[in-house]
């Protein structure tokens, strides 16, 4: 009875049950060692340093032959250096039912208070030990990210922590060079399928910190067993306090690491040396040492943190892209040049024969002054030839009235290709990334100015034609004929109808008829209304009628058709504004978070689960844009 006594005060004054970890000499640890001539650049870490202690420019020294060196030292970013190691740390938390109520809140918050105390490079993990053993976070970098996961966590079933453990050292079995599992638990473990043998082996390179948290003799062996096994530390915690303490023991197993940078003086290159790193802190010194062959000769000191993992220089990649967006800009400009001058000639040759039959000679390549741009249309025109659309291309430049012939346009476009994906692949990370939004913009923007601008002239066409109509109403009613009228017309509108109709002119003066001339303006223009005209100039021709009053009638429907598109364009306006906004929102969204935050959108296509997920928004985009798209979009 006495005995039973004295263990229950001892539990209650949150004495520890468990003998007490060994106090391990505080110590420094280096790694990732790279030396180039004139520099030694390597990452350095400590263990057990004293409270309050900082590894900096003050505490740090590193000696050669008993000759002190000139050192940088920069503290790692949460972000991390190209080639810093990387660390992590899993928590295994018991929310099983027995540990509901105030036992599970304590621990939320000591984890929560430990993750505060990690430094920012050590990504963080969270496990439960329930059943099954639960994912809830995988390493994350992300701080306030792993303590809303704690937060979240909610008691239930039974406890697994053997099941627990094992999952954790999946999460960080490759890939870190410096982990740890970190597990809190207060009742047996009843529901793991794993044995505690098969655990121990699972993680026996990890170190397994152990808390074991209002829990009897048993449980406390159990977590000692498994710690003594991993090389980690194994503590007993009574109540709240207790259990923070334990964690902020446990916290002192990762400590800030920092990117120390030694000039190596021209005396000692070349020579095998053996540096002592020292750190000073009050009146103590903690140490190592590492044995470096030397490189000779004399180089720049440039930072490992600004160095890429394949050893470039950090300014070599965007230098070189730089180059080579100016060299296909400058050969861009050597190409199209010519092409302008031959385009310029073509409208004045067209203004003189606008009533000729403009006749589209794609036999040969343009002549070209320039051997560089004879050569490049010679290669683009046999590249047109071997896909066969270049009548259909051709029908579209028409369209658009641009006076280039097919292979022309083509190699514009790989002009217009290559320097976008010269220009993203120098400004975005990663590489891939900025190649594929390269062939994106150039190819698409090219697409995107033809359409806008055929599309505008087809407008334009549509917009002139009721009071061409108008005008040759009158013409007729004053005597003219039907060619004639069209002829007058032509002289008083500007592009693109006079062109049009002067085009179809040309074709009658060669003896074709002008209800055909006229329908192929139509069919070439996208123009329904000019197609009912052809049609009442057919029906006229063939049993009579007064043409100038059906003409009138026509360009009377036109006009209060337009008048009815452009109500319900203003009705509509909202709605299409609402469009444009939600289906612009979230690619500006994107293109802002990569130029501000590129690496947060890597696991998107670097991640089975991120393709997925990229994939399935990119669908559900373009499902959405087009239901969008039909919704506004109202036919008159």
């Amino acid at each position: 009875m006495r005995r039973t006594s004295l263990v229950l005060a001892a539990v209650a004054a949150g004495a520890l049950a468990w003998p007490s970890p060994a106090a391990a000499d505080p110590g420094l640890s280096v790694s990732s060692v790279r030396q180039e001539p004139g520099f030694v650049e390597f990452f350095l870490s400590g263990r057990e340093l004293p409270d309050g202690a900082t590894l900096s420019d003050k505490s740090i020294q590193v000696l050669a032959s008993d000759q002190k060196l000139a050192t940088k030292v920069t503290p790692v970013s949460a972000g991390g250096q190209a080639q810093a190691p990387q660390r992590a740390v899993v928590l295994v938390l018991d929310t099983s039912t027995a540990a509901k109520g105030a036992v599970l809140d304590a621990t939320k918050a000591a984890a929560s208070a430990y993750v505060d105390a990690m430094p920012v490079d050590v990504q963080v993990a969270v496990v439960t030990a329930g059943v099954p053993p639960t994912t809830v976070l995988p390493p994350t970098a992300d701080h306030a990210k792993a303590k809303l996961a704690i937060g979240a966590l909610a008691a239930a079933g039974g406890t697994a922590f053997y099941d627990g453990v094992r999952a954790a050292g999946d999460l960080v079995k490759a890939g870190f060079t410096e982990r740890r599992i970190v597990l809190v638990a207060g009742s047996a473990d009843t529901a793991s399928a794993t044995q505690p043998e098969d655990a121990t082996d699972a993680v026996r390179d990890i170190p397994v910190d152990t808390v074991a948290y209002t829990a009897d003799d048993t449980v406390t062996g159990a977590l000692a067993d498994l710690s003594s096994a991993t090389h980690g530390k194994a503590y007993q915690a009574a109540d709240a306090d207790a259990v923070k303490s334990a964690y902020a023991k446990a916290a002192d197993e990762f400590t800030p690491q920092v990117l120390v940078h030694v000039t190596i003086p021209a005396a000692l290159q070349g020579k095998d040396v053996r540096l002592v790193v020292g750190a000073t802190f009050g009146g103590s010194t903690v140490s190592t040492d590492l044995s470096v062959s030397l490189a000779a000769g004399s180089g720049a000191a440039a930072p490992l943190r600004g160095a890429y993992s394949n050893g470039l220089a950090p300014w070599l990649l965007p230098a070189v892209g730089l180059v080579i967006f100016l060299g296909i800009l400058a050969l861009g400009i050597v190409l199209v040049l010519p092409l302008l001058r031959v385009t310029d000639r073509r409208r004045r040759v067209a203004q003189v024969e606008q009533f000729a039959v403009r006749r589209r000679v794609v036999a040969a390549p343009v002549e070209a002054d320039n051997k560089v741009t004879q050569a490049a249309l010679e290669m683009s025109h046999r590249v047109m030839e071997q896909a066969n659309v270049e009548g259909r291309l051709a029908q579209q430049l028409d369209r658009a009235g641009l006076r280039l012939r097919p292979h022309e346009w083509l190699l514009i476009r790989i002009l217009a290709l290559g320097c976008s994906v010269a220009l993203l692949t120098v400004l975005i990370r990663p590489v891939g990334l900025g190649l594929f939004l390269g062939v994106v913009l150039g190819w698409g923007s090219t697409a995107l100015f033809h359409r806008t601008r055929a599309s505008k002239r087809l407008a334009t066409f549509a917009e002139q034609l009721p009071d061409a109509l108008q005008l040759i109403v009158g013409s007729l009613r004053s005597g003219f004929a039907l060619s004639q009228a069209v002829d007058a017309m032509t002289k008083e509108f500007a592009e693109p109808l006079a062109g049009e109709f002067g085009r179809a002119l040309g074709e009658t003066r060669l003896g074709a008829e002008m209800e055909d001339a006229l329908d192929r303006v139509a069919v070439r223009m996208k123009s329904q209304d000019l197609a009912f005209v052809v049609v009442a100039i057919r029906v006229q021709r063939e049993i009579g009628g007064n043409l100038a009053e059906v003409l009138e009638t026509t360009s009377a429907t036109m006009r209060e058709r337009a008048t009815l598109h452009r109500q319900v364009r203003a009705l509509s306006a909202e709605g299409r504004l609402s469009a444009y906004v939600l289906v612009s929102l979230p690619v500006l969204l994107l293109l802002y978070m990569l130029v501000v935050r590129g690496d947060y959108l890597l696991p998107l296509l670097t991640t089975p689960i991120g393709l997925f997920m990229t994939v399935f928004a990119i669908l559900e985009m373009a499902v959405g844009t087009f239901w969008m798209l039909k919704t506004i979009r109202v036919e008159v």
